[in-house]
């Protein structure tokens, strides 16, 4: 999981030090820096998957990522930390990059030191390949100013060359960063980790629209739910959790079949007394989110980070419950667990999430974050005084954040952050 999270420079984001938990909710007024989180973690996954150049095309290109004010665009920088998740291959990682101040895309520095595991491969008494029983570790790292190579540390391969223009620049001239480009032995453990970060926010008007036919993986607005959800339901053990999880917040639904409306894939749903079915653009928004929440939750390997954006919209009090209970086991599985954030405007999801109860339940806390505008941090820890007031019972959360508590209330953005060294 990752247990520091440091950036400069990232669209709303002008800097940020965070150090989240397992799970972890992030409040702040509109405008403030929410929305952007969910975008950066988005944005990291994009760049494992298909690199920096075309990462910053995803987001419209580097300008309009990149943070600006009147003096110029900021300095983009990012440092990242994971903690141990051997399930997926990380003991420890940091690592960091940052762009140069350029029109164009350049690397201005990039570090990196790691320990990860592999189980390596070995030929048995018989002489047959086999993967081994037991993980090896694995320290890898490197340190690079531009194009040229300052360290490098691999056990199985070497670097000669100063120079790596050739091998880390995209064909239109732009740089690359090096350890998403998997040339060292084990960067593949980290880059396959980071690529699956994933973020949602479900949009039921978007799934009812959807004639999108990928089912590998959900995509942010939900737009394949059909296709995605009808692969999992030809697994017996996520097609019945699926269903039990659905049914505890919507009773009456009985089963959930692949469908056909017209010419388009669908799903079906039966209810339960009347047996009458029902397709998939027919059901509520509440329905229709809750879906695909728990069908990214009740995955046999859900993602290792979750971004959830605004869970309570369409849902009712004890929907919200029943999924943040969801939320609470897939954080705290014992093979596979997720790193969950929760970005909301709800006082319930506050409560529910930050209570007594929830912090008895996960084992390494659940942590609280303030997205702001109006000092020289962008995304702060709650208020001490405010958590420590929840935990001594002095009052709900949704009670500290009323009376002003956690200080997430609409702030013009500071004159001094304006004319800072950008």
């Amino acid at each position: 999981m990752i247990t520091r999270l440091t950036g400069r420079g990232f669209k709303g984001l002008r800097e940020f030090d965070i150090q989240p938990s397992k799970i972890n909710v992030l409040i702040g007024a509109n405008g403030t820096g929410k929305t952007n989180f969910a975008d950066l973690i988005d944005f990291f996954s994009l760049i494992a998957r298909r690199g920096l150049v075309e990462a910053f095309g995803e987001y419209g290109g580097l300008e309009q990522v990149r943070t600006r004010t009147p003096r110029g665009a900021f300095t983009m920088r990012f440092r990242l930390e994971l903690g141990e998740d051997k399930d997926r291959g990380i003991k420890r990682v940091s690592y960091g990059f940052e762009l140069s101040r350029a029109a164009n895309i350049q690397i201005k520095h990039e570090v990196l030191d790691a320990v990860v595991y592999e189980r390596p491969i070995r030929r048995d008494d018989k002489g047959i390949v086999r993967p081994s029983p037991n993980l090896e570790e694995i320290t890898i790292g490197f340190e690079r100013d531009g194009t040229t190579i300052k360290s490098w540390h691999d056990p199985q391969n070497t670097i000669e060359a100063q120079n790596i223009e050739a091998l880390f620049l995209d064909e239109s001239g732009e740089d690359e960063l090096l350890l998403f480009s998997r040339y060292m032995r084990g960067a593949r453990l980290i880059s396959n980790y980071i690529a699956s970060w994933r973020v949602y926010n479900i949009e039921p008007g978007a799934v009812r629209r959807s004639i999108i036919n990928d089912d590998q993986e959900l995509r942010r607005n939900g737009e394949n739910i059909v296709p995605y959800v009808a692969r999992l339901l030809q697994k017996t053990d996520q097609s019945e959790q699926l269903l039990a999880a659905l049914q505890e917040v919507v009773p009456y639904i009985d089963e959930i079949k692949p469908d056909r409306l017209l010419n388009l894939k669908t799903l079906r749903f039966t209810e339960r007394d009347t047996r009458v079915d029902f397709q998939l653009p027919e059901m509520s928004d509440g329905t229709i989110r809750l879906l695909g929440l728990f069908a990214v939750l009740l995955q046999a390997t859900p993602p290792p980070v979750i971004v959830i954006e605004e869970p309570e919209n369409a849902l009712h009090l004890y929907a919200i419950q029943r999924f943040l209970q969801r939320v609470r086991d897939t954080a705290t599985r014992r093979r596979n667990p997720s790193q969950i954030f929760l970005t909301t405007h709800s006082p319930i999801v506050l409560d529910e999430a930050l209570g007594l109860d929830s912090q008895h339940d996960v084992e390494g806390g659940i942590a609280c974050f303030v997205t702001q505008r109006k000092g020289a941090k962008a995304i702060i820890p709650a208020p001490r005084a405010a958590m420590i007031g929840i935990a001594k019972n002095l009052g709900r959360p949704s009670d500290f954040q009323r009376e002003g508590g956690f200080g997430d209330e609409p702030q013009p953005i500071a004159p001094e952050l304006m004319d800072s060294e950008v």
